[in-house]
């Protein structure tokens, strides 16, 4: 085999090594070509999943925000029937919860998240509709939340406890002489550790007296407490302070508010 021979050789290996070389190429861009578009349609249909889900979410909260409503409205029938104040002011009390806890539901039927609930909005509502319905017009209501938003366990918990508060402070806190003044605040004190302070100007009691711990509005705050695993510290002084420390792992920065 002479030297033209071998030339030979290499360029037609070198030809074939070529033309595999461009055929591997054109597979791998076929191939990479069907996988794009096979994931591009299975992030297809992992989105429109969420978007039903997210509807359908959003759907069952307008249905228990109503369903808790005509249960409102049911009580509210009730109690007219009676003429015992006794009666009319459980029920008032049951009204309150139940609302409190249908606002959370409509809100997460109305934003776009429908498992976090914005805490200052949330509060700053609540504390408003509460002031409305109160005999008591001479209070100011001050409001101090981070934009922090709250899985809907401890929205609606934490709203039960401010429902208690506001209803304790209206019975027992004030009276027509002097200005009151209710003050609430929520913010993160450590990674997803919390701090929930409730505080009014009123006329205070004796923390350690046993009759007050035997009320039944106490015993709702301690029931609700306990249902978020919260430390709870009250102070006396100048009114009634009320400090809760809770943690949830699962939150996120409201971008709403």
């Amino acid at each position: 085999m002479n030297k033209k021979d071998d030339l030979l050789l290499i360029v037609t290996y070198a030809i074939i090594f070529l033309l595999i070389f461009l055929i591997s190429i054109i597979i791998f861009i076929v191939k990479s070509r069907k996988d794009r578009i096979s994931i591009q349609n299975q992030k297809k249909e992992i989105e429109e999943i969420v978007i039903q889900k997210t509807v359908l979410l959003k759907e069952i909260h307008h249905r228990v925000k109503n369903n808790l409503q005509l249960i409102s409205g049911l009580l509210y029938l009730q109690s007219v029937k009676h003429e015992n104040a006794e009666i009319t002011a459980m029920v008032n009390e049951s009204q309150k919860h139940i609302n409190s806890i249908a606002m959370v539901h409509e809100m997460l039927y109305q934003e776009k998240t429908v498992s976090l609930v914005s805490m200052k909005k949330y509060l700053k509502e609540l504390g408003a509709k509460l002031l409305q319905i109160s005999s008591i017009k001479n209070i100011d209501y001050k409001i101090n939340v981070a934009d922090i938003s709250l899985t809907l366990d401890y929205a609606t918990t934490l709203g039960l406890i401010f429902n208690e508060l506001v209803t304790n402070s209206f019975k027992y806190a004030f009276n027509t002489n002097k200005k009151g003044v209710i003050s609430v605040s929520l913010e993160e004190v450590a990674l997803n550790e919390y701090r929930f302070m409730y505080s009014d100007n009123g006329k205070g009691f004796d923390v350690n007296a046993s009759i007050t711990r035997k009320t039944m509005g106490q015993k709702l705050i301690k029931m609700f407490v306990e249902e978020i695993g919260a430390r709870l510290e009250i102070l006396n002084d100048n009114g009634l302070t009320y400090i809760l420390t809770f943690k949830n792992s699962y939150k996120i920065k409201d971008e709403n508010n």
